[in-house]
C-alpha cells in the first residue's frame, strides 16, 4: 500500500545519487500538426540584534528602519536566500529550506542543526514567522516547522514589503504551496546525480507565461512550476501542476486546454525550440488515471503533451518512466 502523502514533508527521490540515468524525457518540438518524442540537444553571523520572535502566538515587535539596517550588517547571503526562498513559495518547512538553501554540508544532521540555528536567529531578528500549524504532527519535532515571512523580512526582498502582513492561511492553500514547495525540493536534489549538468527551476509567478489567444486576446498561462533539466547531451523541459483533489476533473481539463492553446500560439517554441510537458502530480492515484483516461478521450487535447505521476513515481517519470 502507497503511504499517505503529507504536503511538506518531502518527496523521494527513487533514484540512487550518482546513477548513470540520463534523465532524459520527451519533449513536444516546434513542428507544425506534428508531435513527436524527442529531447532538444543542446556563515551564518553571531549578532544578535535584538530578540524579535513571535512565539505562542505573542506578536511581533514592528522592527524600526534603523534597526532593520543593523541586521542586515549581520546577515549573509545564505540567510537572504532564505527569505527569497520562502518568498517565492509563501510558506515552507523548515525541511524543505534545509533541501533548497543549506546544501554542501557533509552529512544530513549537519545541515539539519545548522538549518535550525540559522531559522531560529531570522526569527529572532523578526525577518521570518512560524505559523502554529505544523506538518507530520508533534512527533516531527523541529521539521515541523512552516515559516513565511514577518513583515521586516518583507521589507528586504518583496517591493510591497513595506505593506505586507502576515495571516494564517487556509489549510486548503498552505497543504497546496508546500506540495509545490516538495516538488522545486525533488528537482533541486536531482544535482547530486552524476548526469545532470544544471537544474533550474521557476516559482509562480516567474513560471507564468503571458501570450496571445486566437482572438487577439492577452492570455496568461499559469503552471505551478516550470523546470528544466540539463545533461550534457539533452536539455528537458517541464511546466509542473501539482493537485491535491481540490478541483473538479472539468476544471483539470480546461487548464490542459489553456496548455493546448499556449501550443498553438508557437511562443514557447520560437523562445526555447521545443514546448515543455506537462507533468500532473496528484495525491490520489485514481485522481490520476481518470484525467489520464478524460485526456485520451478528448479530442481536443494531445495526450503525447501530458505525464501524469504521484508522490513516489515523481522522480520515476522526470527521468522518463512510464507515468
Amino acid at each position: 500500500m502507497m503511504p499517505e502523502y503529507t504536503p511538506g514533508q518531502g518527496l523521494p527521490l527513487g533514484l540512487p545519487i550518482g546513477t548513470p540515468n540520463n534523465l532524459t524525457s520527451s519533449q513536444v518540438t516546434d513542428v507544425p500538426d506534428e508531435l513527436r518524442g524527442t529531447n532538444t540537444p543542446i556563515s551564518s553571523s553571531s549578532g544578535d540584534p535584538g530578540r524579535l520572535g513571535a512565539r505562542d502566538g505573542q506578536p511581533q515587535r514592528r522592527v524600526t528602519h534603523r534597526r532593520l539596517s543593523s541586521i542586515v550588517e549581520q546577515m549573509v547571503d545564505r540567510d537572504h536566500a532564505v527569505l527569497r526562498q520562502i518568498a517565492q513559495h509563501r510558506f515552507l518547512t523548515t525541511v524543505q529550506l534545509q533541501h533548497l538553501v543549506f546544501t554542501g554540508h557533509e552529512t544530513d544532521a549537519s545541515a539539519a542543526r545548522t538549518t535550525r540555528r540559522v531559522l531560529s536567529r531570522l526569527e529572532r531578528w523578526g525577518l521570518i514567522r512560524m505559523l502554529h500549524r505544523r506538518v507530520g504532527g508533534a512527533r516531527a519535532g523541529s521539521t515541523a516547522r512552516i515559516w513565511q515571512l514577518a513583515p521586516g523580512g518583507a521589507r528586504l526582498v518583496q517591493s510591497d514589503g513595506a505593506t505586507y502582513r502576515t495571516s494564517e492561511p487556509s489549510l486548503r492553500f498552505l497543504r497546496h504551496c508546500l506540495a509545490v514547495g516538495d516538488v522545486h525540493v525533488l528537482l533541486s536534489r536531482h544535482r547530486a546525480i552524476e548526469t545532470i549538468e544544471d537544474i533550474r527551476v521557476e516559482v509562480e509567478p516567474d513560471c507564468w507565461r503571458r501570450y496571445t489567444g486566437p482572438g487577439g486576446e492577452p492570455k496568461w498561462l499559469q503552471p505551478d512550476l516550470a523546470a528544466t533539466i540539463a545533461t550534457a547531451d539533452y536539455e528537458d523541459r517541464w511546466f509542473i501542476e501539482v493537485d491535491l483533489g481540490t478541483e473538479s476533473l472539468p476544471t483539470l481539463l480546461r487548464k490542459c486546454g489553456h496548455y493546448e492553446t499556449y501550443l498553438a500560439s508557437g511562443q514557447e517554441q520560437q523562445a526555447h525550440g521545443s514546448f515543455p510537458l506537462v507533468l500532473w502530480v496528484f495525491s490520489d492515484p485514481s485522481r490520476a488515471r481518470r484525467l489520464r483516461e478524460a485526456v485520451a478521450k478528448t479530442p481536443r487535447l494531445t495526450p503525447e503533451l501530458y505525464r501524469f505521476a504521484v508522490p513516489h513515481t515523481v522522480a520515476s517519470v522526470l527521468s522518463g518512466g512510464s507515468s
